[in-house]
């Protein structure tokens, strides 16, 4: 089996004592099959970073600005986050969208910044309930992923992650099957293939990944890890979860 990508996101969660904890843990340093991404809140970034210098676990942030610097209060641009230590940033998440009407013009301005930056952009896709049940998942997709056509002459990384979230999945405790799964991993990767013929493009999966459905998870062909969320807060699971393979 391939080398597997586990990005946890701790989303508005996590003290310093949760990162000591998961900073010492030995199953998420010794990982010769899996990459481990822990995207911490803004505040614990700096912190995190600190205890991981000497680790097998890289940094990520959970958002960038789409600005480059300026007055604009409250936000972190990806000159700051490549400053601390940030080796990735989660774009596009569905909860950046819903709760604070995200677009994908947006979105495209925070890849290109993330880029310039030598950060690698983890994007989030994904559909609702009812654009499943309308059979309309595909097409939701193609037109989140349609920025990346736009800005590929801006890709100055030479490493790529798109993360697909069914929104009816977050945080329900209920995963798209495994044929669901297959379906949208496996069009992304025929409508990104010119895009990414010259980049390492991984194409992950997240939505209530869990101890319990990691192992079919796995099976799935075409998917290269997966974005963690509730699963993630807890090193226990997080370390079962990444131990899997």
């Amino acid at each position: 089996m391939s080398k597997k990508i586990f990005v946890a996101n701790w989303k508005m969660n996590g003290n310093t004592e949760m990162i000591d904890k998961f900073s010492g843990s030995k199953i998420l340093n010794s990982s010769p099959k899996k990459d481990i991404i822990i995207c911490p809140p803004y505040t614990h970034i700096n912190y995190l970073s600190s205890k991981i210098r000497d680790k097998n676990i890289s940094l990520g942030a959970q958002n960038c600005s789409h600005k480059e610097n300026g007055a604009l209060t409250g936000e972190i641009s990806a000159e700051i986050l490549k400053d601390i230590g940030c080796e990735y940033v989660i774009l596009g998440h569905s909860e950046r969208r819903a709760n604070y009407s995200e677009d994908d013009s947006l979105i495209k301005q925070k890849i290109i910044l993330a880029c310039k930056n030598n950060i690698i952009p983890i994007l989030c896709c994904g559909e609702n309930l009812e654009d499943r049940k309308n059979n309309l998942s595909t097409k939701i997709i193609e037109n989140q992923l349609s920025i990346l056509k736009e800005i590929s002459d801006n890709f100055t990384c030479n490493k790529f992650l798109i993360a697909y979230e069914p929104i009816w999945a977050i945080g329900t405790g209920k995963s798209a099957s495994s044929p669901q799964i297959y379906e949208i991993l496996n069009f992304i990767h025929e409508y990104t293939y010119d895009i990414f013929s010259q980049l390492d493009l991984s194409i992950l999966y997240g939505g209530s990944v869990s101890t319990s459905n990691i192992k079919e998870l796995l099976t799935i062909d075409k998917c290269n890890g997966f974005l963690v969320g509730g699963a993630s807060l807890s090193l226990d699971s997080f370390e079962l979860i990444c131990e899997s393979i």
